[in-house]
C-alpha cells in the first residue's frame, strides 16, 4: 500500500498452531503490531517508530529463542524442593563474673 494509506491489522489468531512457540509468536507479532498501530495514531516520528520497531522485534526474537530453547527441556513433574534445615548455632557457656 501507498504511504499514508491504513493498513488493515493482521490477526493471527485464526491460523492454528501446534507448539507454544507457535502460539508466543503469533502472540508477540500481534502485539508488536498494534504497537505500530499506536505509534501511527500517536503520531510519532518513522524514524522513532522504526526505531521502537525494531528494538521490539529484536526482543520477540530473544524471547522467541528462549522459549524453542526452554520448550524441550521443560520436566515432565515438577519436583517440590525439601524445606531448609537451619542449624541453630551452638555457642559456649561462659560464666560472667559479678
Amino acid at each position: 500500500m501507498g504511504k499514508g494509506c491504513p493498513v488493515p491489522p493482521r490477526s493471527f489468531s485464526s491460523v492454528f498452531t501446534s507448539t507454544a512457540v507457535e502460539s508466543t509468536a503469533i502472540v508477540l507479532a500481534e502485539r508488536i503490531d498494534a504497537l505500530a498501530a499506536a505509534l501511527r495514531a500517536a503520531g510519532v516520528s518513522e524514524a522513532r517508530s522504526s526505531s521502537l520497531l525494531a528494538s521490539a522485534a529484536s526482543a520477540t526474537m530473544h524471547a522467541l529463542t528462549l522459549d524453542a530453547l526452554l520448550e524441550g527441556s521443560a520436566p515432565s513433574a515438577v519436583a517440590t524442593p525439601e524445606p531448609a534445615v537451619v542449624a541453630e548455632p551452638t555457642l559456649p557457656r561462659v560464666r560472667l563474673a559479678a
